[in-house]
């Protein structure tokens, strides 16, 4: 079976990419609510 390139990244680099989104998110809303 050909290999999940998706399954060589580890969970630490995914939560690190979500919580920058999230961030990013946060600072573009505070930034328009401001």
């Amino acid at each position: 079976e050909p290999q999940n390139i998706e399954q060589e990244i580890s969970n630490d680099e995914v939560w690190n990419r979500f919580a920058l989104t999230i961030l990013d998110n946060f600072k573009s809303i505070e930034y328009l609510t401001s």
